[in-house]
């Protein structure tokens, strides 16, 4: 979980920085690219340094943010295929959560427990998880 926190905190605290005044809707941004042609972001980044925020997920999760005004919207996903002993397809749940763009504060959470049965976690959900 501590990787996916620090991946998380990079993408927000990119996300965050406040030269970045565009909302960032989709996957890879505005209009699929990757680029946020209206940004002049740091090009070096640490646990210390040009990083806004961090926020601890409920789980693991590699879907990209979505960034809307003032709000960053992310997933996780916890209770299988989070490494713990004890996962089981039937503990699955899927976490939305709702940030303050400036400060990473959780405005408001929300899981929802895995329709099953669930896809088995292997082969692509080993790297991407399930809130993709």
């Amino acid at each position: 979980m501590k990787s996916n926190m620090a991946m998380l905190a990079i993408m927000l605290g990119l996300l965050a920085f406040p030269s970045w005044a565009a909302d960032w809707p989709r996957f890879r941004g505005p209009n699929g690219s990757g680029l946020a042609t209206d940004a002049n972001g740091p090009t070096t980044w640490s646990d210390t340094q040009n990083l806004q925020w961090k926020t601890a997920l409920p789980g693991r999760g590699s879907s990209s943010p979505i960034v809307c005004g003032e709000r960053v919207f992310v997933t996780s996903y916890s209770g299988y295929g989070d490494g713990r002993a004890d996962s089981s397809p039937n503990k699955l749940q899927r976490h939305l959560l709702c940030l303050e763009r400036q400060t990473g504060k959780v405005t408001w959470a929300q899981a929802v427990p895995a329709a099953l049965p669930e896809d088995p976690y292997a082969g692509y959900l080993i790297e991407h998880g399930y809130p993709r």
